[in-house]
């Protein structure tokens, strides 16, 4: 019954080559949309839409922004969101080579391949290429500088050197700040953009930083003159609210006469100064509560010198226990020595158009990042550069091998193809060399975009490249094909692993298909009258909004 329903549902069926055709045709369509934005003179795109104007040339946030309606061109723009969702960089490179298979299937179908050989064969070339990248990869043992020269690579576009260095440098050291015995724990780094003053002024904080304008955090609000800065500060932190039953709380309880008024003050006048009390006894200067605290006890809390916040997040009150060693607590009265925390400072300061509440300790876990930069947009990108960034640095430190950029490992992989072809005996040895012209594209786009003779700078790298220079490629800088290792332009083994998977899984998905079907009705998986509903994770340590700004970069 459910196949009779899902023909009768079909408006619309293109088959064989014209659905092939159109299939590869739009995924080289947003290929070439985004060519021209590859390398550190990548071309910007300018994307209009909803009254907004965004200049950007980071292939991820133009896949993100624009409307993509042909179903071949999604699965090409999957190609990108899988590869900034695994390692944090190579989004644009690894949609320009889809494009570039693509157009290599293209010419293998005009010329008589089934599409099951090309598939096969590039299965085939892949399967050679990532056994190769270890033997063409520089392996030792992770330090700074190194972390530091792969950052700056991911870093392309308009920023200049000095930017670029200090970038690199911050993202370095908020990857460190996040180590621990098991590794990098990256919920341990909190990331604020605040948009006013240079890139330079951007920070790194041991501690927590709380934008009390966008959390729920909020300062109590006390007539009472609350401290701005407090040094050697105690804590204590309430995982639940602070207030004590009232008749409208507790409807079994009446008021009979006077005295039971009297009695009622009395009594909560007592456990007001029974919670001041119990702070004031373990000198607790800084207090934070997960919900409410009584108005009443507000005021006295400041009468006593106490600063306290409100309506902490449950997610901040984990961070500020990692950024002060303070133990949350249920209940007031369970209060002790060890559950109290320390913080060298707690400050309240106005940066920009928010206020912010800073809780710094030298011995904090936790550890902030605060970005600065002359507008929002210029905030924006600089999140998404150290996001991406320690998202690399992951990748390198769980692979500690290194591949030289600029062109040099794809052209190494593609003189390998052409040399191991020659063993193959029928028809996929020419599919294994479509493959390695594919991936000349990326040495030729990032010459093209940078001003500089594709053909001739290709020449030259393969000459190099044969007479043994397995690490040279191209300084789109200067134009100058040069050993890349000794300029510091390097990517983690594990990015050119992921590209290549990616962009070639993209690729066979769509030679797969013989048929483009369009329906009328919802499709569904299952027969008719099933609904499921599936949530899916996010995996990483953070997300960042990934939208660019008008000099937004993109590698």
């Amino acid at each position: 019954m459910s196949q009779v329903n899902t023909i009768a549902n079909v408006t619309d069926e293109i088959d064989g080559d014209e659905a092939v055709h159109q299939n590869i045709s739009a995924g080289v369509a947003l290929a070439d949309v985004l060519q021209t934005t590859l390398g550190p003179n990548g071309r910007d795109k300018m994307l209009v839409g909803d009254g907004q104007v965004v200049l950007t040339n980071d292939g991820a946030s133009i896949v993100d922004r624009i409307d993509i309606e042909s179903p071949a061109a999604k699965l090409v723009s999957e190609v990108a969101h899988s590869q900034g969702g695994d390692i944090g960089d190579g989004a644009t490179s690894a949609i320009v080579l889809a494009g570039a298979l693509l157009r290599e299937a293209n010419e293998l179908l005009e010329d008589g391949f089934h599409p099951t050989t090309i598939v096969n064969g590039y299965a085939e070339a892949v399967t050679r290429m990532q056994s190769r990248l270890a033997d063409i990869a520089t392996w030792e043992n992770p330090d700074d500088e190194m972390r530091r020269q792969i950052v700056e690579t991911s870093i392309t576009g308009r920023w200049d050197a000095e930017r670029t260095a200090f970038l690199a440098d911050l993202a370095v050291r908020g990857y460190q700040a996040a180590q621990s015995n098991d590794g990098p724990r990256l919920e341990n780094v909190t990331i604020h953009g605040i948009a006013g003053g240079e890139t330079a002024d951007s920070e790194l904080l041991d501690g927590l930083v709380i934008d009390t304008d966008r959390s729920s955090t909020s300062l109590s609000d006390v007539p009472a003159p609350l401290p701005k800065r407090v040094e050697g500060a105690r804590v204590a932190i309430v995982d639940d609210e602070l207030t004590i039953q009232t008749p409208e709380s507790a409807p079994q309880f009446s008021i009979e006469d006077v005295n039971d008024r009297q009695r009622l003050q009395t009594f909560e006048t007592d456990e007001y100064e029974r919670y001041v009390d119990t702070l004031t006894t373990h000198d607790v200067d800084v207090l934070f509560c997960q919900k409410s605290i009584d108005d009443r006890l507000k005021a006295l809390l400041a009468q006593a010198g106490i600063l306290a916040f409100e309506r902490t997040r449950q997610d901040e009150v984990h961070k500020l226990q990692r950024a002060t060693g303070a133990s949350p607590i249920m209940r007031l009265g369970e209060l002790n020595v060890s559950a109290v925390g320390h913080a060298h400072v707690i400050e309240r300061r106005t940066l920009g158009p928010s206020e912010f509440t800073l809780v710094r300790d030298s011995a904090s876990t936790q550890v902030s990042l605060l970005l600065r930069g002359g507008t929002d947009h210029v905030v924006d990108e600089t999140e998404r550069i150290i996001v991406d960034a320690i998202d690399l640095l992951v990748s390198f430190d769980a692979s500690p091998g290194v591949l030289p950029g600029g062109g040099a490992t794809e052209v190494a992989l593609a003189a390998d193809l052409r040399t191991w072809s020659r063993g193959i005996g029928d028809r996929t040895q020419i599919v294994v060399n479509a493959v390695a012209d594919a991936l000349e594209t990326i040495p030729r786009t990032l010459a093209r975009n940078a001003g500089h003779d594709p053909i001739e700078t290709l020449l030259e790298l393969r000459h190099r490249h044969d007479d043994g220079d397995a690490t040279v490629g191209i300084d789109v800088g200067t134009g100058e094909v040069t050993d890349m290792y000794s300029r510091g332009i390097v990517a983690p083994i594990r990015l050119n692993e992921r590209l290549l998977a990616n962009a070639t899984g993209g690729v066979t998905s769509i030679l797969r298909i013989d048929g483009i079907i369009h329906v009328d009705e919802p499709m569904h998986g299952e027969e008719d009258g099933h609904d499921h509903d599936h949530e899916h994770g996010v995996g990483g340590g953070f997300q960042s909004d990934p939208h660019g700004y008008p000099w937004a970069i993109g590698h």
